[in-house]
């Protein structure tokens, strides 16, 4: 499988902003995210770890302009000392002679303890602002409107939609989806099987396009051309170049 974003080697009503580009290109959340001034945030659930107080954490930025990078902007502990950390990074990026501004997310697990550890990632897309009217998944990526809202480097159950807080979901997962609110409240998940043997440690990441000029767009095989590799060190390369 091509990866593009982890490796060596998981988030306008139109999702970019067209026009004037916002100062703030990422605002860190409680276990998750939102880029910029978008209308939709992400936030990460696991099944089996609990959320670390962000008073245990050490002080992070809460909203940021590009280049950046958050370590350690989240993190998790489960039983037998298995811990997640999410990383955030935001960055321009060429696309032909425009530049695109991404946000990159990474999730690194990691399973100290002797024995296998499973648990079920849910990756949370939900309005915000001026709300989400369309949402569509296909292929382990969020879109809606034709642009894409969030894009995984490593393959999904499926995900499960909704039109509002309480409408009646799917039971199962669907490898595609589509729904839509005149409210702005569309909502969904994309759900991971995780299974860690001991010792091992696996990272997930996950792609979010921010900004683009008037008439770019980048599509699904640009997005998955990348790595987290070359976005975060970009990044820090873009970061120390600025101070």
């Amino acid at each position: 499988m091509r990866s593009f974003l982890l490796g060596g080697c998981l988030f306008f009503c139109a999702l970019f902003v067209r026009g004037q580009e916002s100062p703030v290109a990422l605002q860190s959340l409680d276990a998750g995210f939102a880029p910029g001034d978008a209308n939709f945030q992400v936030t990460f659930v696991f099944s089996d770890m609990k959320m670390l107080p962000r008073a245990e954490l050490k002080p992070t930025p809460r909203m940021l302009s590009a280049p950046s990078v958050i370590s350690e902007a989240s993190q998790w502990g489960g039983a037998g000392g298995v811990t997640a950390q999410l990383d955030l990074c935001c960055l321009k990026w060429p696309m032909g002679l425009s530049d695109i501004t991404f946000v990159a997310a990474r999730l690194r697990l990691t399973n100290p303890a002797a024995h296998p550890f499973e648990t079920t990632l849910s990756v949370a897309i939900a309005p915000r602002g001026k709300g989400l009217h369309s949402l569509a998944f296909d292929r382990h990526a969020f879109s809606s409107q034709g642009d894409l809202v969030l894009v995984a480097d490593t393959p999904s159950r499926g995900a499960i939609l909704a039109d509002s807080p309480f409408a009646v979901r799917p039971l199962t997962t669907q490898d595609q989806a589509h729904v839509e609110s005149l409210k702005g409240e569309c909502r969904g998940e994309m759900l991971f099987d995780l299974t860690l043997a001991p010792g091992q440690t696996q990272t997930l990441g996950f792609l979010s396009p921010v900004y683009a000029p008037k008439g770019v767009r980048p599509d699904l095989e640009f997005c998955r051309s990348l790595t987290v590799r070359q976005l975060f060190d970009e990044a820090q390369k873009q970061g120390s170049a600025n101070k």
